[in-house]
């Protein structure tokens, strides 16, 4: 196994502890098969210019998404990333991924109120970044080149929110839910997390959505 092979499980691990991709492995396999990674890194005899079967076929499910909607940027808003500071400066683009993604345009302005304050260069702790906060992994699951690209970033945020909302029946609640803390986890606890961030990100866009 390679570094490059290695760095990308890593990435890909790290991301579902933050709930960041979506995926449908479950969390024990993703120990198991991490592990073994490691295992194979440590053991010169063992390096190869390949994954094995086991990790490939894992990594390739981790960043499969069967969907039918790739992310689609409107040629005059996909360079916009620079002279904004406010929520009307972007109701035109906001209103076309509405349009697009058929997602309410009030729940994607509160996601990104919630997120970044409408601060496109913003970027978290955690390493998320742009308007909608994608996580590295995110961007590249969706489609997104550029998360500081305005555009780009708020098509694949949009495209993301409908793929939760499909997930678990148009639950606006547990979308978000998701959004914050990957589906994985609302599955698991059969609705919100027990997460005090979620259930306060949740809360507060909520409270801006229906508002």
């Amino acid at each position: 196994m390679d570094i490059r092979s290695l760095k990308s499980l890593m990435e890909i691990n790290a991301l579902q502890t933050l709930g960041a991709v979506q995926t449908y492995a479950q969390s024990d396999t993703v120990s198991t098969v991490f592990n073994e990674m490691i295992t194979e890194l440590m053991d010169p005899d063992s390096m190869t210019e390949s994954m094995s079967s086991q990790s490939q076929a894992f990594l390739n499910q981790s960043l499969n998404y069967s969907g039918i909607a790739p992310v689609f940027v409107p040629n005059d808003v996909s360079s916009q990333t620079s002279g904004f500071t406010s929520d009307g400066d972007w109701a035109d683009l906001i209103n076309q991924a509405a349009q697009k993604f058929n997602v309410p345009a009030k729940l994607i302005h509160s996601v990104i109120q919630q997120e970044s304050s409408f601060n496109p260069q913003a970027v978290s702790q955690a390493g998320a970044a742009g308007l909608m906060q994608l996580m590295p992994g995110t961007a590249k699951f969706l489609g997104v080149e550029d998360r500081f690209d305005p555009g780009q970033n708020v098509m694949g945020g949009a495209k993301y929110l409908r793929q939760m909302l499909d997930q678990f029946d148009d639950r606006v609640d547990l979308a978000l839910a998701a959004y914050n803390a990957g589906p994985g986890n609302v599955k698991k606890y059969g609705g919100i997390p027990p997460f005090q961030e979620t259930q306060n990100y949740v809360k507060k866009v909520l409270s801006n959505f229906q508002g």
